[in-house]
């Protein structure tokens, strides 16, 4: 998978050989990886390129600010959640103001979509100025210019289509099970582990404090039994909150590894959260802590035991 940054890096592609999709693509769901299989074999039934037109940043930011989201996947997460789906390149356009005001005709023609290119489209598709051009215009316009488009419908989770908002509102509220349902994977949290108070440690079960990207969803406070996947699905804790027993503060994200004595400072970790385990309680003293967290670790052993909690 080859990622582009401008239509001009796809000068080297025959025009009309061209398959695209556009999209946020935040989260890489189910929905979304329907798409992308389809767009996938489309392209290689045709002899020719797949490309996935996304946006950084996410175009909520510029459009309306007050409403942009906590993102399932940052870029980086989103790219390497694509890796392995087939796609040939992966262009990731600027989204700007000034992109946000132009028409979808005037867009698709500067991405370089032309005669003989195709479209691969999800069921909600919409695009340009206002999110004015829907699906219909979009044919019509296919059917004027000589481009295909063709539409993959909703994948469905009870009864709903599965979307990126659905999935933020199960990670919200901490049910990660849900939301792993609709991804087809865990929801992950990456970053780097940076020193913090050592009050972990002093309880008998040391963390890593995870600096999350700020753009990042974490999931709502509490207890979630995890595995870190960067090493090789070791089970553990992953605790969200402001230790409202302790110093109290601002909203921290710490992984415990069970049975791991290793220094993890400096390195990235990437945990999968396999189900909640309670949510944020506030103790009376830091031993009724400590007795909470050895319970807490005594369930993720019985998960880990069991096949994973998922």
């Amino acid at each position: 998978m080859r990622v582009a940054r401008t239509p001009t890096d796809l000068a080297a592609e025959s025009a009309d050989q061209l398959t695209f999709t556009l999209g946020n693509f935040d989260g890489l769901h189910l929905g979304h990886q329907a798409v992308i299989a389809e767009l996938v074999g489309s392209s290689r039934a045709r002899g020719g390129t797949s490309v996935v037109v996304t946006f950084d940043p996410h175009p909520l930011s510029i459009i309306h600010p007050d409403r942009t989201p906590r993102l399932l996947t940052p870029l980086a997460e989103k790219l390497d959640a694509m890796a392995d789906t087939g796609i040939d390149v992966v262009l990731v356009i600027d989204f700007t103001s000034e992109l946000a005001s132009e028409d979808a005709r005037t867009f698709l023609s500067w991405l370089g979509v032309v005669r003989g290119s195709h479209l691969v489209l999800g069921y909600d598709f919409q695009m340009g100025r206002g999110r004015a051009c829907g699906l219909a215009a979009l044919s019509g316009m296919g059917a004027e210019l000589g481009y295909g488009v063709d539409v993959v419908a909703a994948v469905e989770h009870d009864g709903l289509a599965i979307s990126s908002s659905r999935i933020r509102e199960s990670v919200g509220r901490g049910d990660v099970q849900d939301a792993a349902a609709m991804l087809g994977r865990p929801y992950s949290i990456a970053g780097g582990v940076v020193e913090g108070s050592g009050v972990g440690r002093g309880m008998g079960s040391p963390t890593a404090n995870l600096l999350v990207p700020a753009e990042k969803l974490i999931p709502g406070d509490g207890v979630y039994f995890v595995t870190t996947e960067s090493l090789g699905g070791r089970p553990g804790l992953m605790y969200v909150g402001t230790r409202p027993t302790l110093e109290g503060g601002p909203r921290v994200a710490e992984v415990h590894v069970l049975d791991f004595e290793g220094d993890l400072y400096g390195q990235e970790l990437r945990v999968g959260l396999r189900r909640r385990l309670r949510g944020e309680l506030r103790f009376g003293s830091r031993e009724e802590l400590r007795q909470r967290i050895k319970e807490d670790v005594k369930r993720a052993r019985e998960l880990a035991e069991g096949g994973g909690g998922m």
